[in-house]
């Protein structure tokens, strides 16, 4: 298999590197959040606190860093790769929605889940659901890149 010099450069790699290393500091709070949510319904304050911590000093600034250092990547690659494509695209477009639904639905929920709405915990529940599937659409599209 012909892999293009573009793409085995060292800077390629470094920023690749930073890119799958955010992305894994950006999600993977986001697993932890059902243990969480469970813990703070059943009164725990750190368990709040570290809810509201994981997601706006960790999930938040690492997807969103992931998703810039992924342009990145597409402009390193721009011989290759194109916005163009369907799977860069779609998968920057999810990006965005990812984001959109960890601002304004997960962090005003948890906020108010701390504060004892119990209702919020739905809201949580629902945004850490659509951030899952958003990974794994995500993935696949990375990995097989359908349409390149």
């Amino acid at each position: 298999m012909f892999i293009p010099e573009a793409l085995t450069g060292t800077g390629y790699k470094i920023v690749l590197l930073i890119h799958v290393l955010a992305v894994i500091i950006g999600f993977a709070p986001l697993w932890l959040t059902p243990v969480m949510v469970r813990l703070t319904a059943a009164g725990d304050k750190a368990a709040a606190d570290g809810l509201e911590v994981s997601i706006l000093r960790f999930s938040l600034p690492g997807i969103g860093l992931a998703g810039f250092l992924g342009f990145g990547l597409a402009g390193m690659s721009e011989k290759y790769y194109r916005m163009s494509q369907a799977w860069l695209s779609i998968a920057a477009v999810l990006w965005i929605v990812l984001l959109a639904v960890l601002f304004f639905v997960a962090r005003p929920a948890i906020k108010a889940f701390r504060d004892g709405d119990a209702a919020a915990r739905g809201r949580i529940m629902m945004a850490t659901g659509i951030s899952h599937l958003i990974l794994v659409v995500t993935l696949y599209l990375m990995i097989f890149k359908p349409g390149a």
